[in-house]
């Protein structure tokens, strides 16, 4: 069977055609997926990440206490601290 072209108008419509059955778990699923490995691979991405985000949500105890451990202030969760 022959396939079409591969450029951006039909890879973007493939790739919307397929995700269009995906439940929102999902689809919550993969896009945290696809950031783990990033982070995995890209520290400055991570670090990155972190700087935008670090005051938006509620992190977990473990995260915080990781942070800490690292950080030379008492009770500072900033991580610049090192």
């Amino acid at each position: 069977m022959s396939h079409p072209e591969n450029n951006e108008k039909n890879r973007r419509e493939l790739a919307s055609k397929v995700i269009s059955t995906w439940s929102l778990e999902e689809l919550r699923d993969y896009v945290a997926a696809e950031f783990v490995d990033n982070f995995k691979h890209d520290e400055l991405e991570f670090e990155g990440t972190w700087d935008d985000f670090k005051d938006s949500f509620e992190w977990s105890e473990e995260l915080r206490e990781s942070i800490k451990k690292e950080c030379p202030n008492p009770g500072c969760f900033c991580g610049a601290c090192e």
